[in-house]
């Protein structure tokens, strides 16, 4: 039985939440730290005191990768659109509700522009510099909408460019994060094929690739197709999971980390506790990592089923986060039909030479 919209959309929300919390102890770790630790990680454990990122937070409870994206999912709501400023204030707020919870709640590239911003800087330049997985770790809500909407490749990229504006004005953040979102895209309309699913993120880092400053970075599309290709190319998962650390590391540029995370979701075959626990186990930006992976592999999954990792997954992330991701999906689809597409006039500007 084909799934509903409402399902897809919980079993990314979900598939989104448990990859960041399950990557938080193992985030910036190595696969052998992570082995040495850990062992294998297929349920939630708290950050080692003193992490880098994550110190303070607890085991199970998700961090900015989930919240930003709920964040930035507020202000859709509330606009109907995308207003950069808007996406900015709800940056903000959040990040102030948090800044007692853990240690480092704003990524590089987006507190950078966040400082910028506040000392008066204007915010079409304020992310001119950034190069990090910040843009596409929570970019996730707006997939789920153009996927439903039936949007172009074109129409998703404007909406990616005028989000990323204030923290990841770059030609390489923008294709990071519009193949995300077209990933999320296509996985929301139904589509099984985990092929054609990675020829359209290939597809989009070229289509977002047309927005934002340039700076110094590898090309967004090439390398998630080198990536898949290591993948194809393993004699087994292990190999594929060598070969892809030894190659992208996982870290938190977007030119490591997105296409670490789509080679993951191949990897996965679809099995969204596979692919989740893949994530977590690589290295890297494991949360992150995770987070992206499964916002694009939980649509195909009936999130009333356990097949979302065992059931305790989710209660834990119920008992430990205030979330309450029935009625986001509600919230989101109600806002579908009257959803507004940023036009050509709106992003003209963000199309730098």
């Amino acid at each position: 039985m084909a799934l509903t919209r409402k399902e897809r959309t919980l079993g990314c929300l979900w598939a989104m939440a448990c990859g960041d919390a399950l990557g938080v102890p193992s985030s910036f770790l190595t696969p052998e730290q992570i082995q040495s630790k850990y062992g294998w990680i297929d349920t939630f454990y708290p950050p080692e005191k003193g992490h880098i990122f994550h110190d303070g937070l607890l085991a199970g409870e998700y961090t900015d990768d989930t919240e930003q994206s709920m964040a930035l999912m507020n202000a859709y709501i509330r606009d109907k659109k995308v207003v950069p400023m808007s996406v900015v204030k709800e940056i903000i707020a959040w990040a102030d509700r948090v800044k007692d919870k853990y240690a480092s709640p704003l990524g590089p590239s987006t507190e950078r522009a966040l400082k910028n911003i506040a000392a008066g800087g204007d915010i079409t330049v304020s992310g001119k510099w950034g190069n990090t997985n910040g843009s596409s770790m929570r970019i996730a809500p707006l997939g789920i909408i153009h996927g439903l909407r039936g949007s172009t490749l074109q129409e998703l990229a404007r909406d990616v460019a005028l989000t990323d504006l204030a923290t990841h004005n770059t030609r390489v953040c923008n294709a990071a994060a519009t193949a995300i979102a077209w990933g999320v895209a296509q996985a929301m309309r139904g589509e099984e094929n985990l092929d054609k699913i990675v020829d359209a993120t290939i597809e989009a880092a070229a289509e977002g690739a047309k927005y934002g400053f340039s700076i110094p970075s590898p090309d967004i599309g090439m390398r998630i197709a080198l990536a898949c290709d290591i993948v194809r190319k393993a004699k087994d998962d292990q190999q594929a999971l060598h070969d892809l650390y030894a190659m992208f590391g996982g870290g938190d540029l977007s030119a490591d980390s997105i296409p670490s995370a789509i080679a993951l979701f191949l990897l996965g075959k679809g099995d969204v506790k596979k692919t989740l626990e893949y994530c977590v186990n690589f290295g890297g930006d494991c949360d992150t990592n995770g987070a992206m992976a499964g916002a694009m592999v939980g649509e195909g999954t009936n999130y009333a089923d356990l097949a979302i990792g065992p059931q305790v997954w989710r209660d834990k992330i119920s008992e430990m986060n205030a979330c309450n991701f029935a009625k986001d999906a509600d919230e989101i689809l109600a806002l579908i039909p009257q959803w507004h597409v940023a036009s050509e006039s709106d992003v003209a500007d963000l199309i730098k030479e």
